[in-house]
């Protein structure tokens, strides 16, 4: 019987080093379709447990998707764990291939959860939802550049860009919110979501492509998921702050603005708010935790299949 292998492979822009523990698989290969199915055709045979990427601004997610759609069982780890877990090793060298192994042995030692193999329909929402980000951070850069241009023809260019984008951004909004009304799942979750006021159709869109865990998981591992649960500090006699780290960037962006949003309009928000900083708790330490609050109870909604009521105790 062939031996069980734990994948790591370490993906760049333009290629993915591949490695596994026990070692016995090593390979570079192109970041290409082509690359990818010769990958895939290395793995045949083979008794692979599990497969470990590293989020690595998103070039790692066209090659978890081929994965998942063969068959494997795919973890997209957070950078930071990874390295730690590689300094805890007594790993200082950082190369590509030395990386992979990493992945490979993080994945045999950790066991990290793999993850669920997304729909057709979820992977287009997640693309959509990815491209209107996208187009939104170039139109906030160009709107900032606006007040500070004095040239007519450079203002001119700075004002067709920004229509463009304005343009596109409308154009998406109507692709994502036809994209979720068309299929039965979305636009139920959807429904729950944005039954609870701080929560619109940007944020909505985001949890349901990018956090699709949310309603299957725990609160604490929904927020370290997230990137939301705080990080202990302490040693002996001293005790430093708690921090948060890791986890979803884009899932954490969105949330600090819902947070913004629940603040002013949600009672249930407004209140815990309020009585944090009566508590003389930092703006910073108060936002995170309404942040965590919020999606706490968004998973707890759909996890019970419930409208939020601010009446009932479907809040933690």
């Amino acid at each position: 019987m062939a031996e069980e292998l734990y994948v790591g492979i370490d993906v760049a822009k333009d290629s993915f080093e591949v490695a596994s523990d026990p070692v016995g698989l090593t390979v570079s290969l192109p970041s290409t379709h082509k690359g990818r199915g010769e990958l895939l055709n290395a793995l045949q045979n083979r008794r692979v447990v599990l497969i470990t990427l590293e989020a690595t601004g998103g070039y790692e997610r066209v090659l978890a998707a081929d994965l998942l759609q063969a068959g494997y069982r795919v973890v997209v780890a957070n950078p930071r764990q990874v390295r730690d877990f590689a300094r805890g090793m007594g790993q200082r060298a950082k190369t590509d291939a030395i990386d992979a192994l990493m992945l490979a042995a993080f994945g045999r030692v950790v066991q990290p959860k793999p993850r669920h193999k997304p729909t057709d329909q979820a992977v287009a929402l997640a693309e959509l939802v990815s491209r209107r980000q996208q187009l939104s951070g170039l139109l906030t850069a160009e709107s900032n550049r606006l007040p500070m241009a004095r040239h007519p023809k450079v203002r001119k260019s700075l004002r067709q860009v920004i229509r463009t984008l304005e343009s596109q951004i409308a154009a998406l909004d109507k692709l994502i919110r036809d994209h979720i009304e068309s299929d039965d799942g979305f636009r139920h979750k959807d429904q729950v979501l944005r039954s609870f006021k701080g929560v619109g159709p940007q944020t909505s869109a985001m949890l349901l492509s990018h956090l699709p865990e949310l309603g299957r998981l725990n609160r604490q591992e929904i927020a370290a998921l997230s990137g939301l649960a705080p990080w202990d500090a302490k040693s002996g006699k001293w005790s430093g702050k708690s921090r948060i780290r890791g986890g979803r960037q884009e899932v954490r962006h969105m949330l600090y603005m819902a947070a913004l949003v629940a603040i002013r309009w949600n009672p249930v928000i407004g209140e815990f708010y309020q009585r944090l900083l009566s508590k003389g708790k930092e703006f910073k330490v108060a936002i995170t935790a309404c942040m965590r609050k919020i999606l706490v109870i968004l998973n707890t909604l759909l996890r019970n299949d419930t409208l939020w009521s601010p009446n009932h105790s479907q809040h933690p």
